[in-house]
Formats: structure tokens, C-alpha cells, sequence
């Protein structure tokens, strides 16, 4: 078949893309964060740790009447309160040690902490974060956390 030669209409599977997940014993997640799931299966803010599960952004407090409130379980047990994470296309600060170029655009972005990314694990210590998909004009990092499981280094 040959290549388009003009514009085409390509819908999209809409999915809901947002999901629960329990916060992990005394943790603090902050909206906006970059979250994953820890060994016990608890959400976390990422960190360098390694063997991280990332789930996306912290978007909110699983039913919570307050609206924009962080998940704040500290003092708490693990699933005291749950946090939903969204998947997709987020704007993260780029690592100062080991930044993304435009050359490292399509690989793997790796998570320094819950809001910077890197280039490399060259420490072994670090975990996926998603794939990079472009370099802001503010020299930030747009990271696609939508299949986090399928992410190889």
C-alpha cells in the first residue's frame, strides 16, 4: 500500500486512562508528581529506586470531597487513602547530571525523582519513567507514561 498523500482522519481509542491505586504506608504523594508503584503494589513517588512500576501523574485523592487535595499518609497505613494516577503526556524537569538531548528523543526516560527525568541509568539505581517524546522550548522533557509496562531500556 502506498503512503498517504494527503491529511487522514486517524481516530483514537478513547480509554479512561486515570486508575486508584492505594498509597504506600507513611507517604506523602503531591499533585502533579510522577507516581509508581512500589514492590508491595503501593503507589510512591517516583525516586531513584530501582524496580519502580511508573503509573503517570498523581491527579487527585480517590474519593476525597476536597478537590485538589495531596495524598498525605503520614502517619497511616499502606491503603489508608488511595490516589488516582492518569496516564499520557506529561511535562517533567530534565536532569542537570545526565539531561535529554534531542538525540535521546524516542528512547527511554529514566526518573531521578517524582518530577525529573534523565537520560541513562548509568548508576543501575534508577527506573523507567516512560518514553521521551519531545524537548519543551523551556527545555523541559514531554514523557509518555500511557504503556508503562512495555517500556524497555
Amino acid at each position: 500500500m502506498a503512503g498517504l498523500i494527503a491529511g487522514r482522519n486517524t481516530p483514537e481509542l478513547a480509554e479512561d486512562r486515570e486508575y486508584p491505586y492505594p498509597v504506600e504506608a507513611n507517604t506523602n504523594i503531591y499533585l502533579g508528581a510522577l507516581i509508581a508503584l512500589n514492590a508491595a503494589g503501593n503507589a510512591v513517588p517516583m525516586s531513584a529506586i530501582v524496580g519502580l512500576k511508573v503509573l503517570g501523574r498523581a491527579e487527585r485523592v480517590h474519593d476525597s470531597q476536597y478537590p485538589g487535595e495531596n495524598a498525605i499518609n503520614n502517619p497511616g497505613a499502606a491503603g489508608a487513602i488511595s490516589i488516582v494516577a492518569r496516564r499520557g503526556v506529561f511535562l517533567f524537569n530534565n536532569s542537570a547530571t545526565h539531561a535529554i538531548t534531542q538525540a535521546n528523543v524516542g528512547g527511554v526516560a529514566f526518573a531521578e525523582d517524582d518530577h525529573t527525568v534523565a537520560n541513562s541509568d548509568e548508576t543501575a539505581t534508577l527506573s523507567a519513567a516512560g518514553r521521551i517524546v519531545a524537548i519543551d522550548i523551556s527545555g523541559q522533557i514531554w514523557v509518555d507514561t500511557r504503556f508503562p509496562f512495555a517500556i524497555a531500556a
